[in-house]
């Protein structure tokens, strides 16, 4: 009787051992979290990795905005003064033998803004949809801090630029170029309003990416 006992025991532990624990509810959730957090850690890194050269490059095409706008801003001073001394009766453009290339040197400054004005508003509007989908990354704290100072730097330029354009719209008009200041006064209005704008919205991206 005993050594059957025994044999019965012996087969139910060993029955026991055979067969696996069932996880418990509590286990099995805390896993699935961890799996989940360790998912979305492996997405907003890879996220990451694809932002940082794009605002990176969001940030050297501001500088170079920059650049061109205090490069307009040295050539709408020099036409200014070419206007100003171009003969000529009030409200009428000068002899053409007088300065046969102001027309042209004003027609490629209105050109030149206007295209600055394209860039800079394609540029706000892919800075828009990336702000709008960023999320808490450190690794991008550096680059949208770059793009901030050159969206400053560009801001601190059309703010400049803009209340050259209001004088020398007057000047264009005076001289007859009616149609050129109504396109300087309008470029140079935009232009100031998306440095505004970009400088917005790259403040709103570096709130967002900062831990």
């Amino acid at each position: 009787m005993i050594r059957i006992l025994s044999a019965v025991l012996m087969l139910a532990a060993a029955s026991a051992s055979a067969t696996p624990a069932i996880p418990s509810f509590e286990f099995a959730a805390s896993q699935l979290q961890s799996s989940i957090a360790a998912m979305r850690a492996s997405q907003v890194q890879a996220k990451g990795a694809n932002s940082g050269p794009q605002i990176d490059s969001m940030a050297w095409d501001l500088q170079r905005y920059d650049q061109d706008m205090l490069r307009l801003r040295n050539d709408l001073r020099w036409l200014q003064q070419r206007l100003r001394t171009q003969p000529g009766r009030p409200g009428q453009p000068g002899r053409p033998d007088a300065d046969p290339s102001l027309r042209w040197d004003i027609q490629r400054l209105t050109q030149d803004l206007a295209q600055v004005s394209r860039d800079s508003q394609w540029r706000l509007n892919d800075l828009r949809f990336l702000a709008s989908s960023a999320e808490k990354d450190e690794t991008l704290v550096a680059p949208a801090t770059r793009l901030l100072d050159a969206a400053r730097r560009l801001k601190s330029e059309t703010n400049w630029f803009n209340m050259d354009a209001r004088f020398a719209y007057f000047d264009f008009m005076r001289a007859g170029f009616t149609f050129e200041g109504m396109d300087l006064d309008r470029n140079s209005r935009d232009i100031d309003t998306n440095a505004q704008s970009l400088q917005d919205e790259a403040d709103k991206l570096l709130t967002k990416v900062r831990p």
